[in-house]
């Protein structure tokens, strides 16, 4: 999912129980092994997922109680 609080989720989940994980929150254009070939790359977009993405659980097999205690949890968090 997208949050602007992206970081304060992840942390309220984690205090509910839940799991969660921010993949690439440093964009592969601005990763050091990139630097010489990406130098003056500029990809607002991607800068702005990379800042604001979380993944939450979310699985075909996640029952319909564990859905709605991740939908609780982050409605308790963002309010």
């Amino acid at each position: 999912m997208r949050s602007d609080r992206a970081d304060e989720l992840a942390a309220g989940l984690g205090e509910h129980g839940i799991g969660s994980k921010a993949y690439y929150r440093v964009p592969v254009h601005r990763q050091p092994a990139m630097l010489e070939i990406a130098d003056g790359v500029e990809l607002p977009v991607t800068d702005d997922l990379a800042r604001t993405h979380l993944a939450i659980p979310m699985s075909p097999v996640l029952s319909a109680e564990q859905a709605n205690e991740v939908a609780a949890a982050v409605r308790a968090v963002l309010g």
